[in-house]
């Protein structure tokens, strides 16, 4: 019987001693130049079998192109900052939030993760060598290392320059359970069986007269700063009992029939247009006091206003609640009518003002439920099923908050990359097809983090004039500045926030994010040949 074991621990010594992958690189080293860049796999963990199937299909194209007499740039490389990396070392400390592992101590808490990111490269080498998998692991390029966070902060330079890199205060997807924004491409979206809510908001200086809206967010009723309609949709109002209800006439029959039980006569119908600029009472006045300065900042606010974009009949009751400071498309339409977005929650998905204050978005939807039924507000609950978004990472629903980031400008490069996948042979077809949809969709993320592990972004802003801010463009460059010298570890958080560029007597510190580690891998086509000149023409024209 055959020792499997045994026969792989021959190969493997007999490729090291006899030092073949070395000689296979020298025989071809003046072939033809074939680069090839490692997507990185992440050293959080161990190998699995995703890992080697992956690595097995591109070690097979590399073989295939040496045997060619290809000179083949082959090497290896990880990802490792990030939260995959922070939530395993914080498993092995047993540390939860944000403020644990500031009691821990910030420097010991990133040479934790320095270290388990560097450790793990090693152990990925091992194996994936152990898997037969031929590449330049004794090079392998590293995120945490100085000449790649260099090549990263060229990239923050020029999206600079080209005016791509800007701050900007937008609603984001917030993991409260990791205390950071989320980009798009960060949201799982899960399908979830959860009580839906339908309130009735009174119209101003009405005696009886109620505008309906229908939610699957409880908690962002805090936040309603308007109710949308269609102009285009005929709407009702309705007797039922002692009061109007104001409601889509195409579901006002199932909304009473089936959920409210009650019989009702219609005595009136119009346009939804006709409902635009009236205003209604907030049930919470009275809890949330910041609402007089809202509206004295934005007239509009807690009145009707139009979107044929995002108000339906499919369900609901055809009016909907507008809170623009939890979600893009109630911000979009607020802002044409000049409502300013309103979002109090903290990092944690806190309340931080008012009746609600140190209640919990999301997790507390039950106590908010009882409290509008307490106010008299609420008409009915029901189970709805649909799908909702979570942290890629914690596995827990997000919510919305409204915060000022930095963010990359994408969203006039839709056409060019449209035009470019034209030329794309894909295989299958449906994965181009996946891709135009990817880019039809594509809007302007934030690339910045509000966490501890990553690459740190290179933006130091005048203390005094936050408008005035410098971009660093490279290790050099901040050395230049600063007369310091940096290495790996000095480059990252908690070190590089004490550093304070003086200019033209002006003092600048750098904002305390990271960046997205997305921007790690995005960045490896020329950090993976150390963001060098001529290796680049060469392989990377």
């Amino acid at each position: 019987m055959q020792d499997f074991k045994e026969i792989e621990k021959k190969i493997l010594d007999f490729w090291e001693n006899q030092r073949i992958y070395e000689k296979s690189k020298k025989r071809n080293k003046n072939g033809k130049k074939f680069y090839f860049l490692q997507g990185p796999p992440y050293t959080s963990g161990k190998i699995h079998i995703g890992h080697a199937w992956n690595n097995s299909l591109k070690d097979i194209a590399m073989r295939y192109k040496r045997l060619k007499g290809f000179n083949v740039w082959d090497r290896a490389g990880y990802d490792m900052h990030g939260l995959p990396t922070e939530n395993a070392v914080q498993k092995l400390l047993k540390l939860k939030t944000k403020e644990e592992i500031g009691k821990f101590g910030l420097k010991k808490f990133v040479k934790s993760c320095m270290n388990f990111s560097i450790q793990h490269a090693k152990l990925m080498n091992k194996d994936l060598k152990r898997f037969g998998i031929w590449m330049d692991f004794d090079n392998a390029y590293m995120p945490v290392k100085k000449e790649f966070i260099d090549g990263q902060w060229m990239f923050f330079k020029k999206a600079d320059e080209q005016g791509r890199l800007y701050k900007g205060e937008k609603v984001m997807h917030w993991d409260a359970e990791t205390e950071t924004a989320l980009a798009k491409h960060e949201l799982e979206y899960k399908t979830v069986k959860e009580d839906s809510i339908f309130l009735k908001f009174k119209k101003k200086n009405s005696k009886n007269e109620y505008f309906l809206i229908w939610t699957t967010t409880p908690w962002t009723i805090p936040f309603n700063l308007a109710i949308m309609v269609n102009p285009e949709v005929d709407y009702v109002k309705i007797k039922v009992e002692n009061e109007y209800w104001i409601i889509a006439k195409v579901l006002a029959g199932i909304f009473m029939n089936s959920v409210i039980g009650k019989k009702y006569e219609v005595v009136e119908e119009f346009k939804g247009d006709k409902l635009e600029g009236q205003e209604y009472e907030h049930f919470l006045e009275e809890d949330m006091p910041v609402y007089k300065e809202l509206k004295k900042q934005s007239p509009r606010t807690h009145s009707v206003i139009l979107s044929k974009k995002y108000v339906d009949t499919n369900s609901g009751t055809g009016l909907v609640h507008c809170a623009p400071g939890c979600g893009p498309e109630d911000e979009e339409v607020a802002r044409e009518y000049r409502i300013k977005s309103y979002n109090s929650l903290n990092e944690r998905g806190e309340f931080t003002e008012g009746k609600f204050k140190g209640w919990t978005a999301k997790i507390d939807d039950k106590e908010f439920v009882d409290y509008f039924k307490q106010k008299g507000n609420l008409l009915a609950t029901t189970e709805v099923e649909h799908e909702y978004p979570h942290s890629w990472r914690s596995h827990k629903p997000v919510v919305f908050r409204t915060t000022e980031q930095w963010f990359l400008r994408t969203g006039d490069l839709i056409d060019k990359l449209l035009e470019f996948n034209k030329d794309v042979y894909w295989v299958p077809k449906k994965a181009g097809e996946s891709y135009n949809r990817w880019a039809e969709n594509l809007r302007d993320n934030t690339a910045v983090r509000q966490r501890f592990w990553g690459c740190p972004v290179p933006v130091w802003v005048n203390i005094e004039n936050d408008s005035d801010y410098i971009v660093v463009g490279g290790v050099k460059e901040l050395e230049r500045l600063t007369g310091r010298k940096f290495d790996d570890l000095s480059l990252h958080k908690p070190w590089i926030d004490d550093i304070i560029i003086e200019k033209n007597n002006k003092k600048y510190k750098r904002i305390p994010d990271v960046s997205d580690v997305w921007i790690d891998s995005g960045t490896a086509s020329w950090n993976c040949l150390d963001n060098k000149k001529k290796l680049i023409e060469e392989y990377f024209p």
